[in-house]
């Protein structure tokens, strides 16, 4: 079963699909712009209306002292029980209701309907106290100013016309805040915009009730303009064009820094790696530079892992040459053996010589390829949890093993790869003439030493080279002490053959724990 790359099947996304993104994002921006244009202009009204109230609730309480003071029958229209309790409390803050995104802008206020009737006295001396205060007060607020009567009647207009048809003065004469946005005159055209600026051609209307003993017996009615969306931005240019320089300052060394530490190493690796891949390579050349820190970690894992290959691969070269070599002398004898066999006149005492040579050297092929099978996968077998040195002690007849280390001792190997380690190492000994072998552990390096014949100063460097043997008579094949060193390489661990002057001594080195 062939197996299933996992990496392949995983998504993620592209660096062209990365910067598409980043392009939809730009892209975005006006549209955000003009609503967060529309919902400014919304702050804006909302600022308006709430300082409509404010300044009506002054008005309101100056108007119901005054009316509170001059004699007459009460009139007006009575509140319910709940506006009664809202209006009676120590505390009734009053929110702004407008929103430019649901309501609609109605037509300019009228100038009112004409009434025959007379107006009450009372409301022309009201009117006549207040509208020199509002005229004042209108100098710093802006704001327009009208004050009805209990009927809705305009008690600054001559004639007192009434505008209690209109849905806002209604509101407030049973009892509640009212609020609209009118336009500013008949000339009044909303521009495309509109419907998401909501340009300001516009005023906030407001009208707030006039309460006597729980009695609406008149009407504050506020209007004014707000401020304009073009107007902030006209008052705020010089901080929005350091604002506008910035940003776009800013995308502009962020794209840089994309390009220099993102984009251009990305590539660069993917040069790299597709040269090594394709053979025009051999070795992996270091970029310039890898940008982020992330990208140099992965640089350095690629150029590890290029590294491996390219030694995996000149050692698979080495190994075939060996191993072709090796085979050579075997299938040489076993090829003369077989011509001399097919001579009739050959006495039965040779012909079994021949077949014996023929199946001695048989066995050492076999036994050569067995070896290097067992190297090939110990090479690439992965590292162990760390095992006890007392239970990777070999058992072999003829030979005493001694351990010298601490009891207890363990060994950065598996237990399994340690036993396989230390038993290649008895029968290298055993095979050179050794009776006795030390085993001792210290400071992380594995000292394993005999009482053989030891090896010449000018094999100690060859002892781990494939198919090097001084017992090759004898069957050697030479494989032993490269296998241990093939599976000491997965844990970074070196084997050293020591001078010595009796006996064979080995040093097994391992890498520090950081």
């Amino acid at each position: 079963m062939r197996p299933v790359n996992t990496v392949q099947r995983k998504w993620r996304p592209s660096l062209t699909m990365v910067v598409v993104l980043v392009c939809a994002a730009l892209i975005s921006v006006p549209p955000l712009a003009l609503l967060a244009a529309r919902l400014t202009s919304n702050q804006f009204v909302r600022e308006t209306e709430q300082s409509l109230i404010h300044q009506a609730a002054i008005y309101a309480e100056i108007y119901a002292t005054i009316f509170a003071e001059l004699e007459g029958p009460l009139v007006g229209t009575p509140l319910n029980e709940d506006q009664k309790e809202h209006w009676n409390a120590n505390l009734h803050p009053e929110l702004s209701r407008l929103n430019v995104r649901t309501d609609p802008v109605l037509p300019a206020r009228p100038d009112g309907e004409a009434v025959a009737e007379p107006l009450d006295s009372r409301f022309s001396l009201i009117a006549e106290r207040l509208i020199p205060i509002s005229r004042k007060a209108r100098k710093t607020t802006l704001a327009g100013t009208v004050f009805l009567d209990y009927s809705g009647r305009d008690l600054t207009s001559a004639g007192a016309p009434s505008l209690a048809a209109l849905p806002e003065v209604q509101t407030a004469l049973n009892g509640d805040i009212g609020a609209a946005l009118r336009a500013r005159g008949d000339e009044y055209q909303p521009h495309p915009l509109s419907s998401l600026s909501r340009d300001t051609g516009y005023r906030v209307f407001l009208t707030y009730p006039v309460i006597v003993q729980d009695r609406v017996i008149g009407v504050v009615y506020l209007s004014r303009t707000p401020v304009s969306l073009g107007k902030f931005l006209f008052q705020e240019r010089y901080a929005l064009l350091m604002m506008l320089a910035s940003t776009v300052l800013a995308a502009a060394v962020i794209g840089l820094m994309f390009v220099r530490l993102v984009s251009r190493p990305i590539y660069g690796l993917r040069d790299e790696s597709r040269a090594i891949a394709a053979g025009r390579k051999s070795n992996w050349t270091p970029l310039p530079h890898y940008g982020l820190r992330e990208l140099a970690e992965l640089g350095d894992s690629v150029s590890t892992m290029a590294g491996t290959l390219s030694r995996q691969s000149r050692e698979m070269s080495t190994y075939t040459d060996h191993v072709t070599h090796e085979l050579k002398s075997p299938v040489t004898a076993i090829i003369g053996a077989a011509e001399l066999l097919q001579d009739n006149a050959l006495d039965e005492v040779n012909r079994a010589k021949l077949l014996g040579n023929i199946e001695t050297e048989g066995h050492r092929m076999s036994s050569m390829l067995s070896r290097l099978r067992e190297m090939t996968r110990l090479r690439f077998d992965h590292e162990g949890e760390p095992g006890e040195l007392a239970r990777m002690l070999p058992r072999l007849d003829g030979l005493k093993v001694v351990m010298d280390a601490a009891e207890g001792s363990t060994l950065p190997l598996s237990e399994e790869h340690g036993r396989i380690i230390l038993l290649h190492m008895a029968q290298n000994s055993r095979a050179h003439g050794a009776s006795e072998l030390h085993v001792d552990y210290a400071d992380r390096v594995l000292t394993v030493s005999d009482d053989g014949g030891g090896v010449p100063e000018s094999n100690r460097s060859r002892v781990a080279e494939p198919f090097f043997t001084t017992r090759r008579e004898e069957g050697g094949t030479g494989m032993g002490l490269t296998i241990v060193a093939a599976m000491l390489e997965g844990y970074k661990a070196t084997l050293e053959c020591l001078p010595s002057e009796s006996g064979a001594v080995f040093a097994i080195r391992f890498r520090d724990a950081s």
